[in-house]
């Protein structure tokens, strides 16, 4: 039994999510870091535990910041103008769940009137007998939601409420992102407990107030550390405390306290505890928030591998911004999210797929974790295209205001696949050798999308002197743009002719755009650039 899709409605960041899909093994969902990757996670363990931000959620403790932002001011907006909804909004979060059996859980009560769908939902909404109450209240008495007036409740599809103690399906989820600043961190010190039975306790507990200098040769010692499999690692007692055993034991790492360590190693031994812990053993949904946080490549890949290795018998659900966790885990459980709206890695044309499986250099995700994306067809171009954005923004290079500058050769029409369903803003800036049957082709097929162009010089008047040098390409229109002396200065030679100069800019690609990337002084953009960069801007292209 596990999670096939999730449906969210004014849920935080999310005001109608409408299926979400999984597969049955691992699901990665990366996006960037506003693209509402960690509400998912969290919908889907209030529903399992009734918990966020690690706090019950009760009438009494309800938040009207939970609920979408957009749903609430549309809510209150209407109330103003005299148009007050028959309900206020309301929270639903749906697990559909695949498995043959369970019958109970099957039912017409979701968002889909689907009569053969099994599920559960979470819906946070106005009660029933408090509706007429509500339709009576005074306009001013409606500048907020009135949660006052709100139940929180988990039932079936088939209609039933249900207890989440005998739920069928369990969720185990696992953040290190946060609870650092405890010496003793009670989050292991709580798992390690977990690990323990009924007996053990007992026997813990007799021995903390009967401490004893022989510790480390107890029974105890060796149950506990067992629970953590990482080298130089310890689990000792502070004697000095009086209160409970467990809320003052302490993890050392080459005796040195865990609050003292790198965070790197505290989210590495964080995980590692969390995954071996009883209620993890026992889930069948595991939940992890972003894993690489604060790891180094080499720790990151112990990590992944513990993760996939360990688990290939229940589903996990990964949220990620490292293109290394995704490829590792496997692309074709990817889902890509861009501001919320996913995109399946599976659903993508299967030479595609292969194409980004073995990208090299793990830069899979460049193009999704970046607000607008510029792709070039070489090095040389990609230098000179951040040296021309930094003259233009006043130093400031394309990455610092979220755009990627990213060299992809000839195989635009890949990231073009991914760029499209994700409404991206991609700007091509390209050679195309002045054939025009190349460029009618690409305008046909960008021509109903507006968040995609391509941008070359088309003026055909300028005649460099180098044979078989296409002049419509990068280096003989720096020439024309800039002229021989201050490519001169630029690359410190002192060439007498075009011929000459181009021949060493063909001979020397690369460096030449290095020089140019770091000469000082501000160079004259070509006109296609220049176009290119304000089409990101909001500006109307002229390329095409």
């Amino acid at each position: 039994m596990y999670i096939q899709s999730l449906t969210i409605k004014n849920f935080k960041g999310y005001e109608n999510l409408e299926s979400l899909k999984f597969t049955e093994g691992k699901n990665i969902i990366v996006g960037d870091n506003e693209a509402k990757k960690s509400t998912i996670l969290e919908a889907i363990n209030l529903v399992f535990t009734g918990t966020i931000n690690g706090k019950y959620l009760t009438e009494d403790t309800l938040d009207p910041y939970l609920f979408n932002n957009s749903a609430v001011n549309d809510f209150i907006e209407n109330v103003k103008k005299g148009n007050r909804p028959e309900y206020p909004p309301e929270i639903l979060i749906e697990l559909f769940f695949s498995d043959d059996t369970h019958s109970d859980f099957q039912g017409s009560e979701n968002s889909f009137s689907d009569k053969k769908a099994k599920g559960i939902y979470l819906r946070i909404a106005l009660m029933e007998e408090h509706k007429e109450y509500y339709q009576n209240l005074d306009q001013d008495d409606l500048r907020s939601l009135p949660i006052e007036l709100y139940s929180i409740e988990l039932r079936r599809f088939s209609g039933g409420r249900q207890p989440r103690a005998l739920l069928p399906i369990k969720g185990s989820f696992i953040d290190t992102s946060s609870n650092f600043q405890n010496a003793s961190d009670q989050t292991i010190s709580k798992i390690l407990k977990q690990n323990l039975n009924t007996d053990d306790k007992i026997k813990a507990s007799q021995f903390y107030r009967g401490l004893k200098e022989n510790y480390k040769e107890h029974e105890i010692h060796s149950k506990l550390e067992k629970h953590i499999d990482h080298p130089n690692t310890s689990v000792s007692i502070d004697p000095s405390s009086k209160n409970a055993w467990h809320t003052h034991l302490s993890v050392y790492i080459k005796d040195i306290p865990f609050a003292f360590v790198g965070k790197g190693l505290q989210t590495i031994l964080k995980t590692k505890v969390a995954l071996s812990s009883k209620k993890t053993e026992e889930a069948s949904v595991v939940l992890i928030e972003e894993p690489e946080n604060h790891l180094s490549h080499s720790t990151l890949n112990e990590l992944v591998s513990l993760i996939s290795n360990k688990y290939g018998d229940k589903q996990i659900i990964i949220t990620s911004h490292n293109s290394y966790v995704a490829n590792k885990l496997n692309l074709v459980n990817l889902i890509l999210l861009n501001d919320g709206n996913p995109l399946y890695f599976n659903d993508l044309d299967e030479d595609t797929q292969y194409f980004f499986e073995k990208l090299p250099g793990y830069d899979t995700l460049r193009l999704l974790l970046s607000k607008q994306v510029i792709l070039v067809e070489g090095d040389a171009d990609e230098l000179v295209v951040q040296k021309i954005y930094k003259d233009i923004n006043d130093g400031t290079l394309p990455i610092e205001n979220g755009i990627d500058v990213i060299s992809v050769n000839n195989t635009f029409g890949r990231f073009f696949q991914l760029a499209k369903p994700l409404k991206k803003d991609v700007a091509l800036i390209i050679d195309l050798d002045n054939k025009k049957e190349s460029r009618e082709a690409l305008k046909k097929d960008l021509k109903k999308i507006n968040h995609i162009d391509v941008f070359f010089e088309e003026n055909d008047e300028y005649k460099g002197t180098l044979d078989n040098y296409n002049n419509n390409t990068l280096e003989p229109l720096l020439l024309k743009y800039n002229g021989i002396k201050l490519l001169n200065r630029i690359f410190n030679k002192d060439f007498k002719s075009d011929d000459e100069i181009l021949k060493f800019m063909k001979d020397n690609k690369t460096q030449c755009a290095l020089d140019i990337f770091k000469f000082k002084e501000k160079i004259t953009p070509p006109k296609y650039i220049v176009e290119a960069l304000n089409f990101l801007e909001g500006e109307k292209s002229t390329g095409l």
